[in-house]
């Protein structure tokens, strides 16, 4: 019930033009603390990357996020790009709310300062990387067990600690095309679910109390995927792909204590309800350009939608900040039980 209500409310939301405000409770040394003493920290992608990726000068496929028109709905934020892939908000920001830590995600690894950790985390997340490869999941621990070793994370830190482990798909699956056979699809998401698991033991291994790792979403129904089908339907070995995914995870980590399976999949399934179409679209025809792309003479190359809110699909795989919202106010009342 509480999906269809989600779905139902979806339209509704960020009628105030998408405005969040960003407040932070100082203590009495001046330092930000959370409302329940919960650090979070974020690995993962561009799902839930706040900026890790430094900006670059020129706008390309791997720096929009840092430029116009990503940002536009963040009225907080004074309508700014800050690297995150959304007109606003990603998942980790709303993660963080749940936990009422603030109204945003813990600051990147990138701009954390010597010698000190923010009270509410970390973000290790960052575009590209993959669960398996890469920039990868196991880099991203690497950093946080370096904090803990340099005492800038301590025992009391990581007793009281959520971690969530956040990735698209996109690094990991992108060498899988129609022609690949089904047991090679099976034999990558092996290698793909094995990192996890092996990343969700070494996190436990430091002593993070609870762990969230998203399923994989429907990677059929997003829109570089249903450009094919004109965005009127999904595709169907794009979810295959996903589907064996997290048939693998929910074998390797669905009984771990302290382990839930955010399942994200469910989530976007519902709440997409058939709207496979990006806000921002991409117009050369050939499916290789991107959301903010302009000709040398500075003429935009996509078309932007009037309201964001409105639609699921952001861009081309990533969700509206509206999207983002609609799936964890889903997900928020098994998130609260299971760290309760």
């Amino acid at each position: 019930m509480k999906l269809l209500l989600t779905a139902c409310c979806f339209l509704l939301v960020l009628l105030n033009g998408g405005g969040v405000e960003c407040r932070r409770h100082p203590d009495d040394h001046g330092h930000h603390r959370n409302k329940q003493d919960r650090m979070l920290f974020v690995f993962g992608d561009s799902f839930v990357d706040v900026g890790n990726r430094p900006p670059a000068a020129d706008k390309g496929l791997g720096s929009r996020q840092w430029f116009y028109p990503y940002g536009s709905s963040d009225s907080a934020r004074h309508n700014n790009a800050t690297g995150r892939f959304s007109d606003g908000l990603v998942q980790s920001d709303f993660m963080a709310r749940i936990l009422g830590i603030d109204d945003e995600s813990p600051p990147p690894y990138r701009l954390r300062k010597a010698n000190e950790v923010d009270p509410s985390g970390v973000n290790f997340a960052i575009v590209g990387s993959g669960a398996s490869s890469g920039e990868g999941l196991g880099a991203q621990v690497d950093q946080l067990r370096r904090l803990v070793n340099h005492g800038m994370v301590d025992e009391q830190d990581l007793g009281d600690s959520v971690a969530l482990i956040a990735f698209s798909g996109a690094h990991d699956y992108q060498s899988v095309t129609v022609t690949t056979a089904a047991d090679e699809v099976r034999a990558l998401s092996a290698k793909v679910t094995d990192s996890i698991a092996d990343a969700v033991q070494r996190l436990q291994d430091l002593g993070v109390s609870k762990i969230l790792v998203n399923t994989a979403p429907p990677f059929g129904c997003q829109p570089f995927r249903a450009w094919s089908y004109n965005y009127v339907h999904c595709d169907s070995f794009g979810n295959t792909i996903s589907d064996t995914h997290n048939a693998a995870l929910r074998h390797k980590l669905g009984d771990w204590q302290d382990v839930m399976l955010l399942d994200i999949h469910a989530a976007f399934g519902d709440v997409v309800r058939n709207r496979y179409s990006p806000c921002c679209a991409e117009t050369s025809g050939t499916g290789d350009g991107f959301c903010g792309q302009v000709d040398g003479n500075g003429n935009a190359l996509y078309t932007l939608c009037a309201d964001p809110a409105s639609f699921f699909y952001w861009d081309a795989m990533h969700p509206t900040q509206a999207a983002w919202e609609a799936v964890m106010d889903n997900l928020q009342p098994d998130i609260q039980d299971f760290l309760a």
